[in-house]
């Protein structure tokens, strides 16, 4: 009996364990990764949900951005990190979907050595040309190409980009050619376009909504999931206009493998508060055209599941190779 008792309260012990971890947790501060430079997308995303936290928590939440190889230096250090809730990592979705595609290795497998919290966000995308390009859909746009192949030439923000991928994308569906041209940032980008140095772009509509009001560009289709662009209600989405892509970046939360589930769960909670509250949402996704995402972690490994499906393709498509 006395054996028996024992052993009953070693297991009682062991299933009471994650619910002292979700209770004491956090006991320390906690480091957010962020594997890009600061003022990224995903960088203010993560200072906000950060601040937010570190508030209701009672514990600070410390920024660090560790920059390099398209996201892969920063998210290894993730990976790599104790599992124990105080390192977690906000990658985008190229880290995650794209880059297994697109290098020939890779310091960490997205799929094995991670552990999904949240999806928090999607970014909207808007494809537009120069006034002087004579088209108002993406199928004018097609026939003005396809009259005159290689004379179009379609500007990103570099190899990989949305940019870049949906160039492939419309080149290879539809027998188009058009000529990249590659930009280093979305300034230099916007500039361009609206100079009519470049015809075709795919920017954010919060990136590209100033050339559009002051009648220099003119979007063609929103890529937006099912919905329209908040951010542009009256322009037609790809998907209306018969083109079936929908491929974003996007952001994510992320613990190293083998973390509590308890404490994945913790984490998706409050953050999926923080996408319910309109104001958070206005204040810090909207400037950025990020659509709220949230949701449960099993819807979330359900989209990456979907996005790796799209990155697969997109990388072969576009022969991408990032090394």
């Amino acid at each position: 009996m006395r054996q028996f008792l024992k052993l009953l309260g070693v297991v009682l012990a062991c299933a009471a364990t994650p619910i002292v971890i979700a209770q004491s947790y956090p006991s320390k501060p906690i480091r957010m990764i962020v594997p890009f430079p600061g003022a990224a997308l995903n960088d203010a995303i993560a200072r906000a949900v950060a601040q937010s936290l570190s508030l209701s928590w009672g514990q600070p939440i410390v920024v660090e951005n560790r920059a390099g190889a398209n996201g892969n230096i920063g998210t290894d250090v993730c990976a790599k990190a104790a599992p124990d809730g105080y390192t977690v990592c906000v990658p985008t979705g190229v880290v995650i979907s794209l880059n297994p595609f697109a290098y020939s290795s890779m310091p960490f497998d997205p799929v094995r050595d991670l552990t999904p919290v949240i999806h928090v966000g999607i970014l909207d995308q808007v494809i537009a040309v120069n006034t002087s390009v004579p088209a108002k859909t993406i199928k004018e746009l097609i026939d003005v190409a396809k009259a005159k192949p290689g004379a179009l030439n379609w500007a990103s923000l570099g190899v990989g980009s949305s940019g870049h991928l949906y160039m492939e994308w419309v080149q290879a569906k539809t027998g188009t050619r058009f000529t990249h041209i590659p930009y280093k940032g979305s300034q230099q980008l916007q500039m361009a376009v609206a100079a009519g140095e470049v015809h075709v772009t795919t920017n954010t509509p919060g990136g590209i909504r100033a050339n559009i009001e002051a009648g220099k560009v003119r979007p063609l289709a929103v890529v937006a999931g099912k919905g329209r662009a908040k951010g542009l209600p009256d322009v037609p989405t790809f998907l209306e206009q018969g083109y079936d892509l929908d491929f974003r970046n996007w952001v994510g939360i992320f613990l190293p493998r083998n973390a509590p589930p308890d404490l994945a769960r913790r984490w998706n909670g409050d953050v999926n508060k923080l996408l319910a509250d309109p104001q958070f949402v206005e204040k810090h996704l909207g400037p950025w055209s990020v659509t709220a995402a949230g949701g449960s972690i099993e819807e979330f490994l359900a989209f990456m599941k979907r996005d790796r499906t799209m990155a697969a393709e997109l990388a072969k498509i576009a022969n991408l190779k990032l090394d």
